[in-house]
Formats: C-alpha cells, sequence, structure tokens
C-alpha cells in the first residue's frame, strides 16, 4: 500500500496525515463497502474527465483497514470508480472507525440528499438498517440522516412490497406515493399487495390512497358476500348466487304475497334463497323468491277469490295439463297487427298519455334490483334495501307520479352504469342532468367529463 504527501516524498508505508484523519490513500487498496446503498454507479464519463483535468476534490470516507489492508469504502464510491477510469492512483481520504448502522446511514445521508440513490436502493438500506437495529422509528432515523419523517416514512413501508415493484419505483412505473398507500394492505397478504400495485401502476392522475381503499371495499364486500352465501347454504335447502342466477322468472316474494303469504311460502316446494353481491352497501343482498310464480298467480287466485264470494255458478277451471300455446301466440299475433295498424295513424291512435304510462311503467318494472335500490334511496323510502318495484310504483298513478319514480329508476341505471362505461350517452346525459340543477363534479367525474367524447 502506498501513502505520500502532496508537496514531499516519504516511504511507501509511512502515510503521512495532511490534517486529522486525512491522508492520502492508493485507490488500489480501497473496496466498496458490502453495505453501501448505491448498487449502479451510472456513467462515469464526465467525472472522470473532470478528475483528469482537476483530480480528486472532496475526500473519501473510509473505514480503517481490516486484516488484508483494504479499506472499505463509505462515502465516495463514484469518485473512486471513476478515478480509476481516469487512471488517478491516490486520492485523499478520510479514515473514520464507524459501526456497520453509521456505514448504512452515512450512505444513506450522501447519496439521497445529493438525489443519486434510485428509490429502490434507498428502499433497500432502510429495510437494512430496520434488521440491524430494532425499534428504529422515522422519527429517529430522520434526524440521523437529514430527511424529513415523510421521507423516511415512505421507504419504511415500502419494504414490504414485492422485489418486482420495488424495480417499478425506479421506472417511475409506481409512484412512492402509490407504493406507500399499497403497503397498508400487508395485511390482506402478498397477493392484494401484488393486486393494487398492479392496479396503481401507470395511473399517476389517480389518488393512491383512494384507489387502496376502493380495493379493501371491495374485498370486504366480497368476504360479506362469500359469508352471506356459506350462511344460506347451511339453513335453506335451495340458494341460488351469482354463480348459479336463479331463472330469470323468479319473483321476490314482497312482489307476489302479503306478509303472511311471505311466511307461509316458505314451505313451499318453489321456494328459495338468493345471495346477490352489490357494489354498495355491505356488498351482499339476501332476500326470498319463488322460482315458478305462475304457482301463485296473483290475479287468478284474487280472481278465484272474489267469484267464489259473489256467485255460485263459477266457470270450470282449465285442467292443469292444458296446452294454450298455440292459443297465446295467435292472441300475440292479433295484438301486434293491431298495434301496428294504431301507430300508423295518423289520427285515432294511441293516446299519447297511454303511451306515456306505459313507457314510464315499463322503465319501473325492467329494472334490475341495484336500480330499484338507488331509486328507492332517492325518493326516500325509509327501508330502501328493502323496497320492491311495487312499492316505488305504489301511489303513482298520475303521469307526474310515475315521471317522477321512472325518472329516479332512470338515474339509478345512469349510476350503476357509470362504473363500466362512463363515457356512453346514457352516462352523458344523467351527469349533464346533474350539472344541470347545480352540483359540482369531484376530480373522478370532471377528468370524465373532460375525456369523454363530443357529442354527435
Amino acid at each position: 500500500m502506498t501513502i505520500t504527501d502532496p508537496t514531499e516524498t516519504v516511504a511507501d508505508d509511512d502515510p503521512v496525515e495532511l490534517e486529522p484523519e486525512l491522508c492520502w490513500l492508493n485507490l488500489a487498496d480501497m473496496a466498496p463497502h458490502p453495505d453501501n446503498p448505491r448498487h449502479t454507479l451510472g456513467d462515469l464519463t464526465e467525472l472522470a474527465r473532470s478528475i483528469r483535468a482537476h483530480g480528486i476534490i472532496e475526500p473519501l470516507v473510509v473505514l480503517p483497514a481490516d486484516d488484508h489492508g483494504v479499506y472499505l469504502i463509505v462515502a465516495g464510491r463514484r469518485r473512486h470508480a471513476a478515478g480509476l477510469q481516469a487512471g488517478v492512483t491516490e486520492v485523499p481520504a478520510v479514515v473514520r472507525p464507524m459501526t456497520r448502522v453509521e456505514v448504512i446511514e452515512a450512505g444513506l445521508s450522501e447519496n439521497s440528499n445529493r438525489s443519486d440513490l434510485t428509490l429502490s436502493e434507498e428502499v433497500a438500506a432502510i429495510e437494512r438498517l430496520m434488521s440491524l437495529e430494532g425499534g428504529l422509528t422515522p422519527s429517529k432515523l430522520c434526524r440521523r440522516i437529514g430527511r424529513s419523517q415523510s421521507w423516511v416514512r415512505a421507504r419504511m413501508a415500502v419494504t414490504i412490497l414485492p422485489a418486482r415493484w420495488r424495480e417499478a419505483l425506479d421506472s417511475g412505473e409506481l409512484s412512492i406515493a402509490g407504493g406507500e398507500a399499497a403497503a397498508s394492505l400487508a395485511d390482506l397478504g402478498p397477493d392484494h399487495l401484488d393486486a393494487v400495485c398492479g392496479q396503481l401502476t401507470g395511473r399517476t392522475w389517480q389518488d393512491p390512497a383512494r384507489v387502496v381503499a376502493a380495493y379493501r371495499d371491495t374485498q370486504r364486500r366480497r368476504d360479506n358476500y362469500r359469508e352471506a352465501l356459506d350462511r344460506a347454504v347451511a339453513t335453506h335447502p335451495v340458494v341460488h348466487s351469482d354463480e348459479h342466477p336463479a331463472p330469470d322468472k323468479a319473483r321476490r316474494l314482497g312482489e307476489l304475497f302479503d306478509p303472511d303469504g311471505c311466511r307461509a311460502h316458505a314451505s313451499e316446494p318453489c321456494h328459495a334463497v338468493v345471495v346477490k353481491a352489490t357494489s354498495w352497501g355491505e356488498g351482499v343482498d339476501v332476500f326470498d323468491v319463488c322460482v315458478d310464480p305462475r304457482r301463485h298467480d296473483p290475479q287468478r287466485i284474487a280472481a278465484a277469490k272474489s267469484e267464489s264470494d259473489l256467485a255460485s255458478d263459477r266457470t270450470p277451471t282449465r285442467p292443469a295439463n292444458h296446452d294454450d300455446s298455440h292459443a297465446k301466440r295467435k292472441a300475440r299475433l292479433a295484438r301486434l297487427r293491431h298495434a301496428t295498424e294504431t301507430f300508423a295513424k295518423t289520427r285515432g291512435g294511441f293516446a299519447q298519455a297511454d303511451l306515456t304510462r306505459l313507457a314510464l311503467r315499463s322503465v319501473v318494472l325492467e329494472a334490475g334490483r341495484d336500480a330499484v335500490v338507488f331509486a328507492a334511496t332517492i325518493l326516500g323510502h325509509d327501508q330502501p334495501r328493502d323496497a320492491t318495484v311495487t312499492d316505488l310504483l305504489d301511489g303513482a298513478d298520475t303521469v307526474a307520479a310515475l315521471t317522477r319514480v321512472a325518472g329516479a329508476v332512470a338515474l339509478g341505471l345512469a349510476e350503476n352504469r357509470m362504473y363500466w362505461s362512463a363515457s356512453s350517452s346514457q352516462c352523458r346525459d344523467y351527469l349533464d342532468a346533474l350539472i344541470a340543477t347545480g352540483w359540482t363534479p369531484d376530480e373522478w367525474t370532471a377528468a370524465t367529463l373532460t375525456d369523454r367524447p363530443d357529442r354527435d
């Protein structure tokens, strides 16, 4: 090993101190410390050119020589590498005894304050410090390395992210704010960490905290749905779910019977329970249905009961095996023919009020469950989750009342569609209607309005 003073010649084995702890050391006797946070040196061309012209001005910081005479570099690894590239043999250095924790902290302080380290290198250094020193807190570490608590806290948080997402921090695919928000889902397990990081990748316009909160809500709703389904299967003989939906003809008991009839229906062979996942509330809707409403045709039963009270000569009912499909089709064609002819008339056709009433009632009757609940909420029902189409139409006898109910249902249909196709014409009309009443769009909706295509 050669140690020399720049102003006088000394023996190779006799280091000369220029000032306390400062001396000249041979580059060949130095090596990077294994705990140095830096793993990539970057382009050294300009630094090597500067060293050729002016030498190394700022001293390196090294540990005392080990048993092999090697000085491990604490600070100045790039200057060391560039000096070798420039052909320099000796450099000024400060020899300082330091613990392993102090070495890592020094590397973080020097490199991070110069923005020399990548995010993944900073995180790896923080992780090593956490493994070496139990009970390390952001407030303790920020004072020791000269960084803010928020800077330290964010890097402490993302130490639990999978390796590939730490690398994504360097490329900018995942922001440090996104990584910190994703880390809050650690209690859900690594698969969920990976999934939410995938959702956050490349979405710099979104608030990571809101994305993570929505992800957690979605998982909570899914768990509630599964738990409700398991309970239903354990207590009911016939259960329908999203995976095994009820037949299209199935109807809620509230649409067919009064409360006493609903309770009595539980013993019928056509009784079933439906467990449906929702995107609102607790994430699950559980209700009883009749999968064969024709067995309890309310109008036919009511008519039969009325006739039995008012007359003794009842019309014989048709045999159960009577096949009237041909008659039904014939009647349908007759109605279609008449409707077609009536629409073609310039005078004497359908009354506008009748068509309006029919159209509005059809909108309500054909609405899905989510839209009915949304409409019931808007209309102020006490128990919107239990509301049925019959409840919505109760008392809506005029066109004005029907318009109010159908409008609330239409708002519910549009709100449901916002999750899947916010740029559709239905959603555009919905947002325009809200804005026309004085509503101020939130950040996400404003972005949707900005990105939507122009109207035709």
